[in-house]
């Protein structure tokens, strides 16, 4: 499979590059980008500004924002087919279990070279007792997954963005950095992802043609239009953060347009049947937590980072009482 290393580059270069290689490129590959800059990666479905960075950039995948410039690697694996990687697995992995296999890459790799990392869950890699690496997911359009760590090479990746607190979890580790050289690293997690999976590497620099096929490439919107006209109720916490919905309501109370927004990481495919599953509903009934429910039941929805109805359900009761009130603006990014 390809390995791709791009050097000093911007973020907005790696997500074009991240973007081409995960939808319009037919191979697996690996992307490790030594970032330049100082810029904020936000999550697929978070709000613009959550960073607290001057600049962002959204990313392909969701969870939380992390910083993405000087100091900082981007490492992206993309598969066509996550089961060819994943030897014996024939059942769908949800999305813990999946990041929890795959993450076994960069656990090895940076074990190779002599730095004790670990995965306790959630959205981060500890070495030292310190968080080193943030993690994402995420399936295109065309199939593919897409993990995503943003690893703290000389700084940490932290951003102004306030740590979850969520009930019967602990407090997040500090943040700290690996303090180590570029190439070693970059070299430590292609081969660590090789040797864990089984995958024969071949580099290859982006030929002319490429890069002005990536060139064109457009990077997510920071601000999201889809969100115009609809109204929140606040967010509710979940484990890696936040979740907010966002609704427009009919003349007899149901629900005629809901997005869900936040720090979470899932499909984004797969969200958006769920928002389009609860048009019609009732925003207080019980039929809008039997469809979360079973949409969190469903293992291909790689969801990471909510994991009771309940909380989607309260965001969707709250957005629907603000909008019934009228007692504040549309929503915006």
């Amino acid at each position: 499979m390809r390995l791709t290393r791009l050097a000093g580059v911007s973020l907005e270069r790696a997500v074009r590059a991240t973007v081409w290689l995960a939808e319009e490129s037919a191979a697996d590959a690996l992307l490790v980008a030594e970032l330049s800059g100082e810029q904020a990666l936000l999550g697929a479905f978070q709000r613009a500004g959550r960073s607290g960075a001057a600049s962002e950039l959204r990313g392909v995948c969701g969870g939380r924002s992390a910083f993405a410039g000087d100091g900082i690697q981007l490492f992206v694996a993309v598969a066509s087919d996550v089961r060819a990687w994943l030897a014996g697995e024939t059942a769908a992995l949800s999305g813990a279990r999946l990041l929890n296999r795959l993450v076994r890459g960069a656990l090895s790799g940076l074990t190779q070279i002599g730095v004790a990392a670990t995965y306790p869950g959630r959205d981060f890699v500890a070495a030292n007792g310190r968080r080193v690496a943030q993690l994402s997911l995420t399936r295109t359009a065309r199939g593919a997954h897409v993990l995503q760590l943003v690893v703290a090479r000389a700084r940490p990746y932290t951003t102004a963005e306030r740590d979850p607190e969520f009930p019967g979890l602990p407090p997040l580790p500090p943040a700290g950095a690996l303090a180590i050289g570029a190439e070693e690293l970059a070299a430590a997690l292609a081969r660590g992802f090789a040797s864990r999976f089984a995958l024969e590497l071949e580099p290859a620099e982006l030929s002319s043609e490429e890069e002005r096929a990536i060139a064109a490439v457009r990077t997510p919107p920071l601000v999201d239009p889809e969100l115009a006209g609809l109204r929140s109720g606040g967010a509710v916490a979940t484990p890696i953060g936040e979740l907010e919905a966002h609704v427009a309501l009919r003349a007899d109370g149901a629900l005629e347009r809901v997005r869900l927004r936040g720090d979470w990481i899932a499909a984004p495919a797969d969200v958006r049947a769920l928002e389009e599953a609860l048009a019609g509903v009732d925003p207080t009934g019980a039929r809008v937590r039997e469809l979360c429910a079973r949409w969190l039941a469903a293992p291909a929805h790689l969801v990471v980072g909510v994991t009771d109805p309940a909380a989607i359900a309260e965001a969707i009761s709250r957005a629907a009482r603000t909008h019934s009130s009228a007692s504040s603006p549309p929503s915006t990014q």
